[in-house]
């Protein structure tokens, strides 16, 4: 009795262990398209980067890059956008091209949104030293040439 207890408990925990494992929470079916992935959507107008609607579906956390924020990124586009909070200026969005970090990208402070909300919380969960962040995001920023304007989130992003 006391071994089919233990199997339906560690059945029922491998699913949830291999969703944990994916990077991925369980969903439910779908198609598997981008769309039904999608962490959210931005509408990018920009002369350094082109027009664009970019919706991620991917979230990684910064620590691996020394950063204190996440990624979020399109799979099979080239476009990166990077919440950073740097602690001497505070919150900042870069968006890059991931072929050409250096010479194809653009940065918005605060001071360039009229919308700049955001969220930044640690989950408790550590892998490889890489913290785990449960994030919001959503923006209405401008500058001469260059916009960005909309949300996403993601309950795991590490």
């Amino acid at each position: 009795m006391r071994r089919f207890g233990v199997g339906l408990v560690a059945l029922g925990v491998v699913p949830l262990l291999a969703s944990c494992l994916a990077g991925r929470p369980v969903t439910q079916a779908g198609d598997g398209s981008a769309a039904d992935q999608a962490l959210g959507s931005f509408e990018v107008a920009s002369r350094t980067l082109g027009d664009a609607t970019f919706s991620p579906a991917e979230c990684s956390s910064g620590d691996p890059q020394l950063f204190l924020g996440v990624d979020f990124a399109e799979p099979g586009r080239d476009l990166i956008l990077r919440l950073a909070v740097d602690p001497l200026e505070g919150p900042g969005v870069r968006l890059y091209s991931a072929t050409a970090p250096f010479d194809r990208s653009v940065v918005f402070r605060r001071a360039d949104c009229s919308v700049f909300h955001f969220s930044l919380d640690s989950t408790g969960w550590r892998v490889n030293r890489v913290e785990d962040y449960r994030v919001t995001l959503e923006l209405d920023c401008a500058r001469p040439g260059e916009r960005v304007r909309g949300r996403a989130s993601s309950t795991h992003c590490h």
